[in-house]
This record gives structure tokens, C-alpha cells and sequence, in this order.
């Protein structure tokens, strides 16, 4: 194997022992939330190789990986709507005297969320997949032009700047009310934040700065990508409790939301 395969491999492991630390206790909200972004993380890496890969290695080792996250994503939403009713009754206390009630509504549908990504990791058998892309990584063969490590270290060097340079005019120009726009943008900070904090020590780029900047977009643009995510969210809640004064208080923070 060569460097990249390791780094590669190395990711794969820590995907593999956060789902293992999901399975054990699901209910902390922080392990649901480190297998997505274990799984982000070796995505960004495979995303920036993607063009030294060929086709079908790229897609079904980038395919497996979005998968996994899927199962979790709807669990994942509701632990940040949670973490924004937290704020909201610390910041607005006399906002509702219906706080505790909201409380549990939320336990109760992530008790609900949970129960179904469970039920999906089982019928999905994650444990053999992790083996199959574990294997493929080993196994991982680089375009003809690419073998060499001089001739990849020089195609990261290239994919790690043209990235960058295109991250950072597209935010330049971003529409702060375009929520596809922002969402692609910040999925692009993602691939390239991991792909230079895990590739970029094989380059001469200042590694840790692209990483750095892309952090900082990354986390600015996820306030607004959060912000919709919730208010979607409040505004399903609302729509389907028959509680009349959890219909108020999740439409009164919807609203809140929006004025931000």
C-alpha cells in the first residue's frame, strides 16, 4: 500500500469503531453525530482523489459511505433541533410555559429515529460492508498517470489548490438566501477541509491553512444550512402534534429562526 492507501484505511477504521460506538449506546447524541462525520471525513478524502480514481472504485466506495450517513441523518436533525430548543429556553425562558412538554415530544421522536436507523444498520449489514470497503482500499488501484507517489503527490498538489481557489470565489459570490447554493458550497468546504487535514501532509501546500479556511466557511454557511433544517423540522412538528400549545411554541421558534 502506499501513503494514501493508509490514510485511507486508517479513516475507514475509525468509521468502522464509531458505528460500533453508535451501536453500543445510541443514545448519546455525540456518537450518532461522530459516525457522520468519520464518515464525511473519508468521503472529503476520497472526494478530492476522486479524479486519480477510477470511475467504479470511486462510486461504490463513495456510495457505501453515504449510505451509512443516510441511516443516521434524520436521527442527527432532530439532536440539532434539540440542541436549539436547549438555547431557546436559556435564551427566551418566559417564551412558553410549555418547555418540558416540547422536551419530551423530541425524546419521543428520537426514541422513534433511533429505533428505525438501528433497524436499518442490521438490514443493511454494515459489519460486511466495512469489510468490503476496507478490502477495496487495500486493494485500491490508482489511474495508469497516478502510480507513481511523485505523480500523485503532484496531482494533490494541483486538486488541493484548484479546490481551494474555487472555494473561496465561490463564497466571495454566495447568495446568503440561496439555500442550494449554500448547501453545495458548504459541501465542497467539507471535501476540502478533510482532503488537505488527511492528504495534505504528502504536498508542499500550506495544508493547515486550506483547512483552516475551509473550517471557517464550513461552519459560518452551517448556521444557515442548521437554520433551514430546523425550520423544516419545527414546522413538520408543529403540523402533526393534536397539542395545541406545542403547535404555538414549535411555530414560535420557527419564527425566531427565521428572523436571524
Amino acid at each position: 500500500m502506499n501513503e494514501v492507501q493508509k490514510i485511507l484505511l486508517k479513516r475507514a477504521k475509525k468509521v468502522r469503531l464509531s458505528y460500533h460506538d453508535f451501536i453500543n449506546n445510541p443514545f448519546d447524541d455525540a456518537n450518532a453525530h461522530k459516525l457522520r462525520v468519520n464518515c464525511r471525513k473519508l468521503r472529503g478524502i476520497i472526494g478530492i482523489l476522486k479524479k486519480a480514481l477510477y470511475k467504479d472504485d470511486y462510486i461504490r466506495l463513495n456510495v457505501e459511505l453515504k449510505n451509512i450517513a443516510l441511516i443516521i441523518s434524520d436521527l442527527r436533525e432532530i439532536d440539532v433541533l434539540s440542541e436549539l430548543a436547549n438555547e431557546t429556553v436559556k435564551d427566551k425562558p418566559d417564551l412558553s410555559d410549555h418547555y418540558q412538554e416540547m422536551f419530551f415530544y423530541l425524546k419521543e421522536k428520537r426514541d422513534e429515529e433511533m429505533k428505525t436507523a438501528l433497524e436499518k444498520m442490521k438490514e443493511a449489514k454494515l459489519e460486511s460492508k466495512f469489510d468490503k470497503i476496507e478490502s477495496k482500499i487495500v486493494s485500491l488501484k490508482f489511474k495508469e498517470k497516478y502510480r507513481d507517489n511523485e505523480d500523485l503527490t503532484q496531482f494533490l498538489n494541483k486538486r488541493l489548490s484548484k479546490r481551494y481557489q474555487k472555494l473561496m470565489d465561490d463564497y466571495e459570490t454566495v447568495e446568503k438566501k440561496d439555500y442550494s447554493q449554500i448547501h453545495e458550497i458548504r459541501k465542497d468546504a467539507k471535501t476540502l477541509r478533510f482532503g488537505a487535514r488527511y492528504l495534505g501532509r504528502l504536498t508542499e501546500l500550506n495544508y493547515k491553512l486550506i483547512s483552516k479556511e475551509a473550517n471557517k466557511i464550513q461552519d459560518e454557511l452551517g448556521k444557515n444550512t442548521d437554520r433551514h433544517v430546523n425550520m423544516q423540522l419545527l414546522n413538520a412538528f408543529a403540523h402533526e402534534t393534536d397539542n395545541q400549545d406545542l403547535k404555538k411554541l414549535f411555530l414560535a421558534i420557527r419564527d425566531i429562526e427565521k428572523q436571524k
